[in-house]
C-alpha cells in the first residue's frame, strides 16, 4: 500500500516536472528576423521534421494581423503581410507518428521609414575632455533617418575624414559602433586633439548633419594640452592637399564683364573612387556662345562646400591630373568666356568627389549554426516581459529536469525493491 501511495506521487511529480520542463526548454527562442509593417515578409519555414507532419495546430501566444501559419509534411512556414509593429512569439504543437513535439517562431516588426522624408535631428554628440590613450563615446539622433554616416571634421573645416577611415589617420585610434548612433573612440591620440566629431543622417538623396562635438586633450589633472603648449597647426591627415594659390584665378587680370556672355559646359568632370598610386584626370568640356576664347581654374576642398574651396596653382587648362594620397576631396572647375576685351562672370561645374579607398583584408563569411527545433512555453505577449520569462522559464526547466531524473532513479529502485520482495514472497510460499 506504501508502495502504492509512493507510486502514485511520483507519477504526480513526474507530471508537474515535465509541465516545467517543457515550457523551460522553449523559452529559448531565437528571433528570425525584422520585417517591414506593410511589406510582404516572404515564405519563412521556422520548423522542419524527419518525419511526415500529419497536424500542427498553435499552443501560445500570437501572429500579427495578416500573417498566417502553414504546414506540410516536411515543416512549419509563416508567410503573409505584418500590419502591425512591434515583437511576436506563436508557438505551435507539431504531431508525426512517434508523436508531438513544439515548434515556435519570434520575429520583429518595424516601421519602414519613407523615402526622402526630411531628416530631424533630435540630439547631436557634445563634446569630450578625455586623456591620451584614453576612450570617448559620442552618441547622436534623428527621425527619419535610414543610416548614419560618423565623419571627424578638424577645427578650422578644412579637413574631413570618415570615421570608418580614421584609424588610417590617427595612428593607433581605434573606433566602433560606426552604423549605429553610438560612436566609440579608443586609444585617442593627441593628434586628434582640437578636431570634432559629427553624424551625418541619410535618407534616400537627403542627408543632415549634426552639430560638431570637439575632441579636447587634457593632461592628468584634466588641463587641456592646448593651453600648455606653443600653438602648433591642426593636424593634417593621409590627404593633405596644400594648394598653392594661383596668381589669377582666370589667367589673366582682365575686369569682368557682367554683360559679357558666359561660357557652356557640356560635359561635367566626373566623380571617381580609385585605389591608393592610381592616377586620374578629371576634365570638362565647355563651349563659348559667342566663339570667344575660354579660360579655366580648377579648385579643391576636403569638404563639398565650393565656397570653401581654394585655388590649385597652375591648373588652369581643360583638364586636371589630381594629386591626392589618401582620403576624400572635391573638385571644381571655373569657366570664363572672353570675347573683344570682355570677359564673362564665371561658370562653376558641379563638384567632382574623389575619394581614395582604403584597400580592407576579407572577413570570412561565418558558418550559421545550425538552431535545435525549441521547444514552446507560455509567455505574456507583452514584449517586455519575454526576456524575464526566458530567464524564470529556463531556471525552471533546469530545476524540472534534475527533479525528473530523481524521480527516474527512484522509480526504477522502487521496481528492483517490489521485485525482489516478490521473489522473497515466492520462496517462502514454497517452502
Amino acid at each position: 500500500m506504501k508502495n502504492t501511495r509512493n507510486r502514485i506521487l511520483f507519477t504526480i511529480i513526474l507530471a508537474l516536472c515535465l509541465a516545467f520542463a517543457l515550457p523551460g526548454a522553449a523559452a529559448f527562442a531565437e528571433n528570425i528576423g525584422t520585417y517591414p509593417v506593410g511589406e510582404e515578409m516572404g515564405w519563412i519555414q521556422f520548423y522542419s521534421s524527419g518525419l511526415p507532419i500529419i497536424n500542427c495546430v498553435p499552443y501560445s501566444g500570437a501572429l500579427p494581423s495578416d500573417v498566417e501559419m502553414y504546414w506540410d509534411a516536411d515543416g512549419v512556414y509563416i508567410t503573409g503581410i505584418p500590419d502591425t509593429t512591434g515583437s511576436y512569439i506563436a508557438e505551435y504543437l507539431v504531431f508525426t507518428e512517434e508523436g508531438a513535439s513544439y515548434a515556435n517562431v519570434s520575429f520583429t516588426v518595424e516601421q519602414k521609414i519613407p523615402v526622402n522624408q526630411d531628416i530631424v535631428i533630435t540630439k547631436s554628440p557634445t563634446g569630450e575632455r578625455v586623456e591620451v590613450g584614453g576612450a570617448a563615446k559620442f552618441v547622436a539622433r534623428a527621425q527619419n533617418a535610414e543610416r548614419i554616416v560618423w565623419r571627424i571634421v578638424s577645427n578650422d573645416t578644412t579637413n574631413t575624414v570618415r570615421a570608418s577611415e580614421a584609424a588610417s589617420f590617427f595612428p593607433g585610434l581605434q573606433v566602433s559602433g560606426l552604423d549605429s548612433a553610438t560612436l566609440v573612440l579608443s586609444n585617442i591620440p593627441q593628434s586628434l586633439d582640437g578636431w570634432r566629431v559629427e553624424a551625418q543622417f541619410w535618407n534616400g538623396n537627403k542627408h543632415a548633419e549634426s552639430m560638431g562635438a570637439e575632441v579636447t586633450i587634457v593632461d592628468s589633472q584634466g588641463t587641456p594640452i592646448r593651453n600648455q603648449l606653443i600653438p602648433t597647426p591642426a593636424p593634417t591627415p593621409a590627404f593633405s592637399f596644400q594648394p598653392t594659390m594661383a596668381p589669377s584665378v582666370s589667367g589673366n587680370d582682365m575686369p569682368v564683364d557682367n554683360e559679357a556672355r558666359t561660357a557652356n559646359i557640356g560635359v561635367q568632370p566626373q566623380s571617381v573612387e580609385l585605389m591608393p598610386g592610381d592616377s586620374y584626370t578629371l576634365s570638362v568640356i565647355a563651349t563659348s556662345p559667342n566663339n570667344g576664347t575660354l579660360s579655366y581654374q580648377w579648385y579643391s576642398s576636403a569638404t563639398n562646400n565650393r565656397s570653401a574651396a581654394l585655388p590649385i596653382g597652375g591648373a588652369q587648362d581643360a583638364s586636371y591630373t589630381i594629386n591626392q594620397a589618401a582620403g576624400t576631396a572635391y573638385y571644381w572647375v571655373a569657366v570664363w568666356n572672353t570675347r573683344d576685351g570682355a570677359r564673362s562672370q564665371a561658370v562653376y561645374s558641379e563638384p567632382a568627389e574623389v575619394r581614395i579607398a582604403v584597400p580592407a583584408t576579407p572577413t570570412p563569411i561565418p558558418t550559421p549554426s545550425a538552431t535545435p527545433a525549441p521547444t514552446p512555453a507560455p509567455r505574456s505577449s507583452t514584449p517586455a516581459n519575454i526576456s524575464f520569462q526566458l530567464v524564470l522559464f529556463g531556471i525552471i526547466g533546469v530545476l524540472a529536469l534534475i527533479a525528473l531524473i530523481g524521480v527516474v532513479i527512484y522509480l526504477r529502485a522502487d521496481a528492483r525493491q517490489k521485485a525482489a520482495e516478490e521473489e522473497e514472497e515466492r520462496n517462502h510460499s514454497q517452502k
